[in-house]
């Protein structure tokens, strides 16, 4: 899986265990400078943000979701909710800087630069919204200390912008982790109903129909069913309920009727 990783930065194991991948991966280094504290406290939530944009990009596609419904997901992420956050950093730096200017007057005391390694085109799209956030907040900065703006303004636009991209990348990674597992589930359950309809078919085709005539002759008498009573013969029937035993010593008759004609 795809994350971004800073090469003078303290990883967390979850970049360790991505930075050990046993093959080459194509990646786009791209030098980056985050001033503000706000814009550092978020980079583990971009590593989870283009980390669920590589899912529902790639991921999708390979658990055989239809296309109609990977661009669905695709145009929430990045449309419905990039799109308007974006839109409104880049407003908000338009108008700060058109009605105080962009004064200069104190430098951050710990400013972060290192090298991004992106492995996903489109995740680039989140970390220059990272950039844009830190750029809202160096001025944002600048003003206050300036006595530009209040208190009151300083938190609205800091925090506030902060928060709104934190909850925005925590939604990204909800949708897909939601729609990856919805995914895999409806493969396995597709896998079962194959494999219970290729077992139905095997069954059906391995037992002989009822109405077909049973095999007869020497070798494919048909067996007497259990428990049923053999069949009466005619003889059977005649000699029923005399005793052969006692019919050995008896003696002719001394007149047959036959004998008088």
């Amino acid at each position: 899986m795809p994350e971004r990783r800073f090469r003078n930065r303290r990883e967390t194991p979850r970049l360790r265990k991505a930075s050990n991948l046993g093959y080459s991966v194509s990646a786009e280094k791209m030098d980056v400078t985050l001033y503000s504290g706000d814009a550092q406290s978020l980079l583990r939530h971009y590593d989870f943000a283009s980390a669920a944009i590589y899912k529902i990009g790639i991921n999708l596609r390979k658990l055989g979701v239809a296309e109609e419904k990977v661009q669905e997901t695709e145009r929430l992420v990045y449309d419905e909710i990039l799109k308007p956050i974006q839109e409104d950093i880049s407003k908000e730096i338009a108008r700060l800087e058109s009605q105080y200017g962009n004064p200069k007057v104190v430098e951050f005391t710990k400013p972060f630069t290192g090298t991004a390694e992106i492995q996903y085109p489109r995740a680039k799209r989140l970390l220059n919204l990272l950039i844009d956030l830190d750029q809202l907040i160096f001025r944002v900065h600048q003003l206050w200390h300036a006595d530009k703006i209040g208190d009151a303004e300083w938190l609205r636009l800091t925090e506030g912008f902060r928060d709104r991209l934190k909850e925005s990348e925590k939604r990204i990674d909800r949708i897909a982790r939601e729609s990856v597992n919805l995914a895999r589930k409806q493969q396995e359950d597709a896998e079962v109903e194959a494999a219970i309809g290729a077992m139905a078919v095997s069954e059906a085709s391995t037992e002989a129909p009822e109405s077909a005539p049973r095999a007869t002759g020497r070798r494919g008498r048909k067996a007497a069913e259990p428990f049923a009573p053999a069949p009466k013969t005619k003889e059977e029937d005649q000699g029923k309920g005399l005793d052969t035993g006692a019919l050995k010593d008896a003696e002719a008759p001394t007149f047959s009727p036959f004998e008088a004609q």
